[in-house]
């Protein structure tokens, strides 16, 4: 997923570490995000797309919802229950701009609405 700025869509990154011992929980977790239950979410939220990539223990995930000016869209898909489990240890989060470079990976979920769904 490119990190360049878009002017219609807001892009936010999430990083985070999996804790020792859960890697069954996360793989499990990611089954889950792959499947419909998952993207009937990221459409409610009014998410355009969501990226997961994973690096030896590290998780990525990167999002994006279209420009309205109001932050209650990032906001309330972070706070959204089941969607951020336990045993992923926040390390830092923010604007996908402010990154220098997003972290390489193994791309583990990538859902993008499609353009029948705007």
């Amino acid at each position: 997923m490119p990190s360049e700025a878009s002017a219609d869509q807001d892009t936010r990154i999430w990083v985070g570490r999996i804790a020792s011992g859960h890697e069954a929980d996360h793989h499990r977790f990611v089954e889950w995000l792959n499947g419909p239950e998952a993207q009937e979410i990221f459409r409610r939220r009014r998410l355009t797309e969501y990226q997961l990539t994973e690096d030896d223990g590290m998780v990525t995930v990167v999002f994006k919802a279209q420009h309205t000016g109001d932050p209650r869209i990032m906001i309330d898909f972070l706070r959204y229950p089941g969607l951020w489990p336990d045993y992923w240890e926040f390390v830092r989060g923010g604007r996908a701009d402010d990154e220098p470079s997003l972290p390489e990976g193994t791309i583990r979920v990538h859902w993008r609405r499609a353009d029948a769904d705007r």
